[in-house]
């Protein structure tokens, strides 16, 4: 199969597809080039003991450890079927452009993991492997464990597998003034635009939830420090008002923010 690393041309790829035989072969495929142009790092929220967050870019080696603390063992991007369910959901969809994908991303994800998650089913999927065995993604499948460090880890490798250029931002989520360690998505598209994705938090409209996704402009991610959430661009896109218990004050902050206050304190 020819390399494909367009979002069009894999999409296009995907519908052309007749059978899961060939929906397996491409997506072994595809893992291949993925993981040979990729390094096993490992991914630590915690940026060497301190929680002020990290930035990853790109796809996931399945041998990289993603370290989400130092009292359970890491977790592995290492299940090819996460993959091949995830073609067979947007296969024959009319995804047009990015942010239709969105909407399959965010719904593949809640179908995969649930619609929030248990922090307590959680604890528990690390828990059972504390003391040995490697713990993989698919152990949080259909069980409600996974939450924001998981998906937003699938999310990075769903989007990278489809031609989509991502980061894997673990800092954190200041909301109406409560702020907390999160993991969501910066995508990067070909015109260079940053566009934030937190799978986690789906927009409440009064129609249903939709992706929080919002627009962050041609920048360079090395200058993003944090990002107050665009609620009024997303109900001017759907055209539909927000449900009365969404909570419209979201700001995401990168660990650029920490950094950037800790050379000022230098100087």
């Amino acid at each position: 199969m020819t390399s494909l690393n367009n979002f069009k041309d894999i999409v296009s790829y995907i519908n052309s597809i007749e059978s899961e035989e060939q929906i397996k072969e491409f997506v072994i495929s595809r893992i291949e080039e993925l993981e040979k142009n990729s390094e096993k790092i490992t991914i630590d929220r915690s940026n060497n003991g301190r929680l002020i967050g990290t930035i990853t870019e790109g796809y996931i080696n399945s041998n990289s450890p993603i370290v989400t603390s130092y009292m359970v063992n890491p977790f592995y991007m290492n299940d090819i079927t996460l993959y091949i369910e995830f073609i067979k959901y947007i296969k024959g969809k009319k995804l047009n452009n990015v942010l239709q994908f969105f909407h399959e991303l965010q719904n593949f994800t809640i179908d995969t993991f649930g619609f929030k998650g248990s922090q307590n089913k959680r604890i528990n999927v690390y828990l059972q492997k504390k003391n040995d065995g490697q713990i993989s993604i698919a152990d949080f499948y259909k069980n409600d464990s996974a939450l924001c460090s998981e998906r937003s880890a699938v999310v990075q490798n769903l989007a990278e597998f489809c031609g989509i250029n991502s980061y894997l931002i673990f800092g954190k989520l200041n909301s109406e003034g409560i702020e907390e360690e999160h993991a969501y998505n910066i995508f990067k598209m070909k015109d260079g635009t940053l566009i934030l994705f937190d799978s986690t938090n789906p927009v409440f409209l009064t129609s249903g939830y939709v992706p929080a996704y919002s627009i962050i402009g041609k920048k360079d991610i090395n200058d993003i420090e944090s990002v107050s959430f665009d609620f009024a661009k997303l109900r001017e896109i759907y055209g539909k008002p927000f449900h009365p218990e969404e909570v419209l004050d979201r700001n995401y902050i990168t660990c650029n923010y920490y950094l950037k206050e800790d050379s000022q304190k230098l100087k």
